[in-house]
């Protein structure tokens, strides 16, 4: 039995087809050691119509101002949360 042997496809260039996540261990990774994370603020805002409640999202769930449930959070760190936010 004889076992066709092929070669990563290329695309224009000579390059890899392959984006830069695709690449599995070839990549590097990149980690920040928890010993030199900077502490950070997260906050929480209302999908579709920006309202942010104070601390966390209510219990049920809903935005009292739209009535809807998609919530985002993100989190910046300290020295970047600006003046009115702190």
């Amino acid at each position: 039995m004889r076992v066709k042997v092929t070669k990563p496809r290329r695309g224009r260039g000579g390059r890899n087809r392959q984006p830069h996540y695709a690449l599995g261990r070839q990549a590097e990774e990149f980690r920040v050691p928890p010993s030199q994370a900077r502490p950070k603020r997260v906050f929480i805002l209302c999908h579709y119509c920006g309202y942010g409640p104070d601390g966390d999202v209510p219990e049920s769930g809903a935005c009292p101002k739209c009535g809807r449930y998609s919530w985002e959070r993100f989190a910046l760190p300290e020295p970047l949360v600006p003046d009115h936010m702190k």
